[in-house]
């Protein structure tokens, strides 16, 4: 029987340390990494690891408005400088997965893949599933990729796992942030801010509507708002369902992916 295929993402904040440009957070790297590890030990799933880019890759995203295209003198230079830092970040990463035996294995989203308006249009995951049949675990990232209407674009990583998903057949998401899930407001600012425990078809507007006018974590792939609609877009074409969980908390990655009950919002078709 086949193995199920897990989907995880370690975000910016819980791999870096996203008020100081280029710092990686390479202890909390090792520690999550080794209860992925630990989880596919004992859950004997298949996996594919992504990761954001945090305060590598959005900082020059944003000062050459690299998600707004080619619109300047400057954007080819901070596509290129933009994809530069996202790789020194993800290397790390890789690192840290070959040290747990983890048997990595990277693949950057432009190679596979081509937007068109901002949305991962073409492109083929088909050695990506090889790379998993001969025991890999491959490891995407948010990225720059081409774009036929904007010359380049951000795929986020949640983008990046929409695409795969309507190639690859996928059992479970997880979304690993620096918060317990979902809130009503931004729970660094609003202590009394109220965890979402469920989003689903019959909630998501109004979840949504919160996310923009509380403004929670906004960077240049959208901030939550994206998150739980690229979440939500994986589980329903995937018919199954996904979590958003703090994976700053030690031991909830591996409790997440081996299904236990953890504090966090799930998201459902």
């Amino acid at each position: 029987m086949a193995k199920k295929l897990y989907m995880i993402k370690l975000g910016g904040g819980v791999v870096s340390d996203i008020a100081t440009a280029r710092k990686p957070l390479v202890d909390e790297i090792s520690r999550v990494i080794n209860e992925v590890k630990a989880a596919k030990d004992e859950g004997g799933f298949d996996l594919i690891i992504g990761h954001g880019s945090g305060s590598f890759g959005h900082i020059p995203a944003h000062t050459y408005r690299v998600n707004e295209g080619l619109v300047g003198p400057e954007s080819r230079k901070g596509a290129a400088i933009t994809q530069q830092v996202a790789q020194e970040l993800n290397r790390i990463i890789i690192s840290e997965a070959i040290n747990a035996g983890l048997d990595p294995f990277p693949f950057s989203p432009s190679s596979f893949m081509i937007a068109d308006g901002g949305v991962p249009s073409e492109g083929s995951a088909a050695h990506i599933r090889h790379a998993i049949d001969r025991g890999f675990v491959p490891i995407v990232y948010g990225d720059v990729v081409m774009d036929r209407k904007m010359g380049v674009s951000i795929a986020s990583t949640e983008k990046v796992f929409s695409f795969l998903a309507r190639q690859i057949g996928v059992d479970r998401f997880v979304l690993a942030t620096d918060v317990d899930g979902v809130f009503d407001k931004d729970p660094r600012t609003n202590p009394d801010a109220k965890l979402v425990r469920l989003i689903d078809g019959s909630n998501i507007d109004s979840i949504l509507e919160h996310a923009e006018t509380n403004k929670m974590k906004i960077d240049v792939t959208g901030g939550m708002k994206t998150k739980v609609l690229g979440m939500h877009e994986m589980v329903s074409l995937s018919g199954t369902e996904g979590i958003i969980i703090n994976g700053k908390v030690p031991g909830r990655i591996r409790d997440a992916l081996l299904g236990k009950d953890v504090p966090g919002t799930i998201v459902r078709p």
